[in-house]
């Protein structure tokens, strides 16, 4: 057979096991957003990322490699570890497959596998993917880096449900005991988004129930909890949750996404008149104020730029539409292939760059080694815990992020 035939042949069995493993976990959740906004209902990257990938069935992290062109290269011997005086955190999608197999595991202090996706009715899950079997748990044992199980849970009407069901709530803590027992894995990290706000007592009841059952199994597992960036309808009620939760991470991404009307930073530092009152740092300084301890709180950022077409090449620039949320090393190749010119936004302190697609006006927000630079530094000098990576493998083939994280979060091995 020749090599182009082979190419074809190969193209329609993935297109085909693509439209076999499709099912509709996802409906109802998706109903419930398109007729929501952006205030109402937080559905951050996290959402989006299960909404893309969460109806495929796949049962192999090597069918998430082919899907998404997951490769390797020999790895050259650690130089820094990670500097004791930070955590460095970050999340691992089950859609990136093996792309651990890259990881600088030695400058992470702990990393979370996402995700355990949450059955609303009885507690157990729809899925945890590849969480039984993946390398990934015992490559980062190697290293001293802690893992964790992220538990998922999206919607309103989903969390509404599930905070009311009790009976839930007790299989969902058996069931991460198991989960967590099996793999000897440290903790958890709870991200259940799109709580409303009149389950804020319960919300806050199931943290603190699951904790202690939880420690009640092994005291060592550690518990913690992602925080919206901008908690519009006060969800998290810290003065009670407080004695439950071993560390904070505060999703510091999607300022501007998808439901915005102007193009903007994902990720701004801090606020200006440009680009409004919500910021990292407005995000830290609420937080802190509610009483999570800096020492507690883990500033999560991106590793992913989103790309919107716009009306103009002004800045701010008038959206017409929401084009993607393109990972690191996709917007690195279009920049280098397309020598698209990039700026930097010293107000946001963020990497943006604006070109044309057939006609079309299209403005790119991203961060990159510049711009997180600036973040890692303020981080620093704020005095929180460390930072998180949302998410781990956007930037697979590609060292410059894991060596600003050496520069800026790690010292001499």
């Amino acid at each position: 057979m020749t090599i182009l035939k082979k190419g074809v042949v190969l193209f329609l069995v993935i297109i085909y096991n693509i439209s076999c493993s499709k099912k509709k976990n996802t409906a109802d959740v998706e109903k419930e957003v398109a007729t929501g906004d952006s205030i109402a209902i937080y559905m951050g990257p996290n959402y989006d990322h299960h909404k893309k990938y969460g109806d495929f069935n796949f049962t192999t992290e090597k069918e998430w490699d082919s899907l998404n062109a997951i490769s390797h290269k020999a790895k050259t011997k650690p130089v820094y570890k990670i500097d004791n005086r930070y955590k460095t955190f970050g999340w691992h999608l089950y859609s990136k497959g093996s792309a651990y197999k890259s990881y600088n595991f030695s400058l992470l202090w702990g990393v979370s596998y996402f995700s355990y996706l949450v059955n609303a009715d009885t507690g157990s899950y729809d899925t945890v993917h590849q969480w039984k079997t993946t390398a990934l748990v015992d490559s980062a044992k190697v290293h001293n880096c802690k893992v964790f199980l992220t538990v998922s849970n999206f919607g309103s009407k989903r969390n509404a449900s599930f905070l009311k069901n009790q009976k839930a709530q007790k299989t969902l803590a058996d069931s991460l005991s198991s989960l967590l027992a099996l793999r000897k894995a440290d903790g958890i990290n709870i991200d259940f988004e799109g709580v409303p706000a009149e389950s804020k007592k319960e919300f806050s009841d199931f943290i603190v129930t699951l904790s202690d059952r939880l420690k009640s199994q092994n005291s060592d597992y550690i518990v913690s909890l992602a925080l919206y960036a901008v908690d519009y309808h006060k969800v998290f009620d810290i003065k009670a949750i407080d004695k439950a939760i071993d560390f904070y991470t505060l999703m510091g991404y999607d300022y501007y996404g998808s439901f915005s009307k102007h193009a903007g930073p994902v990720s701004p530092l801090k606020s200006s008149r440009k680009w409004g009152e919500n910021s990292i740092e407005s995000s830290v300084d609420y937080y802190l104020n509610e009483g999570v301890a800096a020492t507690k709180l883990i500033v999560g950022l991106p590793y992913y730029g989103d790309v919107w077409q716009t009306t103009s090449e002004s800045i701010p620039g008038k959206t017409e539409k929401f084009i993607s949320h393109d990972g690191y090393s996709e917007i690195k190749n279009l920049l280098y292939h397309k020598k698209y010119k990039v700026y930097f936004d010293k107000e946001s302190a963020t990497s943006y760059s604006i070109y044309k697609e057939n006609d079309d006006i299209r403005q790119m927000w991203f961060d990159d080694s510049l711009s997180l630079s600036y973040k890692y530094d303020w981080i620093k000098s704020k005095g929180v815990s460390g930072v998180g990576i949302w998410a781990l493998g956007y930037d697979h083939g590609s060292d410059e992020l894991w060596d600003l994280l050496a520069t800026k979060f790690g010292a001499k091995d």
